[in-house]
């Protein structure tokens, strides 16, 4: 089974290679990920075609063109049942067998900051509630907030500011990260329940008005 390394390396002459098509320049990255310490892959057209969800012929292509612009050399091992083997630049072999090695001494690193990382967004987070959901959103995301609220605050009309803390209060106590997608994709789903519920209350005290008077005619015939 193909184990890949921790990063994948595509130099600027792979990304920025027009006769590419894109997919292959991942398919690069992920056969120097797959490299091993003599710099060659050797994983097959069935593996890299399960990974991508394509089929092995696309694959095929996609090694082709790599191998066309000289980035890669394949080479069929017959004396061990036609085994392909790709070869790559010696460097990027060299980059990727020290990556983990650098990652892992980032890595040590970084665990001595996890506690100011927490300590501030503890901090933004507060700041945040104080000013509320709606509040952040429009600073952050200032045109998406504005099409968001011309969908949803004519219809919710002079409730709008409750609806503002409400949506706030709803935010903390189901613990949302205050990210714009998440937000913004709770505030649709609320806006629209609240919309509806806001209806239906209108619906039904017509309703009751409507009772109310027939209930008063009988009474006064």
């Amino acid at each position: 089974m193909e184990t890949p390394g921790y990063y994948a390396v595509i130099p600027s002459s792979v990304r920025y290679d027009a006769s590419l098509v894109p997919n292959a320049k991942l398919l690069y990255g992920e056969i120097t990920a797959l490299c091993n310490s003599t710099g060659t892959c050797t994983a097959a057209n069935d593996y890299f075609a399960e990974l991508y969800n394509v089929d092995s012929k696309t694959i095929s292509r996609w090694i082709s063109q790599l191998r066309d612009a000289g980035y890669i050399d394949v080479e069929i091992l017959k004396n061990v049942g036609n085994k392909r083997k790709i070869t790559i630049d010696k460097k990027i072999t060299r980059y990727t067998q020290k990556s983990h090695e650098v990652v892992t001494k980032k890595s040590i690193a970084s665990d001595k900051k996890v506690t100011s990382i927490y300590e501030n967004i503890t901090y933004n987070n507060t700041i945040n509630k104080e000013r509320g959901a709606l509040a952040f959103l429009e600073a952050e995301f200032p045109t998406k907030f504005e099409m968001v609220m011309m969908q949803y605050k004519s219809k919710i009309g002079n409730d709008f500011q409750k609806f503002a803390a409400d949506f706030t209060d709803t935010v903390v106590i189901e613990g949302l990260n205050w990210e714009g997608d998440i937000l913004f994709a709770r505030l649709g789903k609320y806006a629209r329940n609240w919309i509806e519920n806001m209806n239906k209350a209108v619906q039904r005290n017509l309703q009751g008005d409507s009772d109310a008077k027939q209930t008063y005619r009988k009474n006064i015939v």
